[in-house]
């Protein structure tokens, strides 16, 4: 089999990993399995465990991509407006919703709350409230049947 050159492989990589998003966004994480990933980029599953031996070196390699998109709709400004802009992307937005919804799988709920804080520039137990106060708006608007 010959080698494929460096260009075409990061070219398939970016093939992957544009898969991958487009799979968590339209149907959310639990549809992100290797065969729907080959489906959706148009590449054989033996591509895919060339570039990511396992889904977990494929979320590695997606989590800065996932935590860029999570971030964006979001306003650091005060705990209150970053409260605001929470409750507003997850209502107005269902590809937030389907982000946010499978995040467990990416990023433990210490390290995305803790990333959150750091981002804010107060740092002390008002900006806490408002942190858990939108963990806790995600985790009962997100429920099953909600």
């Amino acid at each position: 089999m010959p080698r494929v050159s460096q260009k075409q492989a990061l070219k398939t990589r970016q093939k992957i990993i544009d898969g991958a998003i487009e799979l968590i966004l339209t149907q959310g994480f639990s549809a992100l399995t290797f065969t729907n990933i080959a489906l959706i980029a148009g590449i054989g599953r033996s591509s895919i465990n060339g570039h990511f031996k396992k889904k977990e070196d494929l979320i590695i390699g997606i989590r800065p991509i996932i935590a860029s998109m999570i971030e964006r709709p979001l306003d650091f400004s005060s705990g209150l407006a970053f409260y605001d802009s929470w409750v507003c992307a997850l209502e107005h937005s269902d590809e937030y919703r389907r982000l946010i919804k499978g995040l467990e799988v990416i990023i433990s709920s210490a390290d995305g709350a803790a990333g959150l804080k750091k981002r804010l520039p107060e740092k002390d137990s008002e900006t806490d409230k408002y942190i858990y106060m939108a963990i806790g708006y995600a985790v009962v608007n997100l429920s099953e049947g909600n």
